[in-house]
């Protein structure tokens, strides 16, 4: 019972500060779970690279995931409940809000505060999961080539995926 609690509690804080959405909330969500004990920095990369693949937002797979490892069905519930349900209230509530508050200079002026917070979030993130994942030169090669096809040919992220799986069953 008291994992539960402690899921609770830290996917709806999670859930509470996950401006930017699932990405911005990796760097986050990797603190908690080592911090915790729940996992290891190489096990979070490992599930984020699931969380990836499967359907569905990213922070919702990763609480499910991690809800899981640590207090089984039941954890996995709470989890994804805990970090949807802060969104949800939220939305609810600009939803009743947005339109009136959106043109005010102060609600402008919120969102573009909020705009390169969400880009440092991101980029945390990538940085803490480069850290673990970019172990040797192949690593370096297909984060690059990855790169270069995102960004250059607009490279559909389902190829990639399939793509840097087959390269690490080939090279690791």
């Amino acid at each position: 019972m008291i994992i539960l609690l402690q899921l609770f509690a830290s996917f709806f804080t999670i859930g509470l500060f996950a401006f930017g959405g699932g990405y911005a909330v990796l760097s986050f969500l990797q603190q908690e779970v080592e911090r915790r004990g729940w996992m290891t920095a190489e096990r979070f990369v490992d599930f984020v690279a699931i969380a990836q693949s499967t359907p569905g937002p990213i922070a919702i797979n990763m609480a499910t995931f991690v809800g899981y490892q640590t207090g089984g069905v039941a954890g996995s519930l709470v989890a994804t409940l805990a970090v949807a349900l802060p969104g949800m209230i939220l939305m609810t509530l600009l939803a009743l809000f947005f339109f009136h508050f959106y043109e005010r200079p102060f609600a402008r002026a919120m969102f573009h505060g909020l705009r390169p917070v969400v880009v440092g979030l991101i980029a945390a993130a990538a940085w803490q999961i480069g850290r673990v994942s970019i172990v040797n030169w192949v690593a370096v090669g297909i984060t690059a080539v990855s790169c270069l096809l995102i960004a250059k040919w607009r490279v559909h992220p389902v190829v990639l995926v399939v793509g840097s799986a087959i390269a690490g069953i080939l090279f690791f």
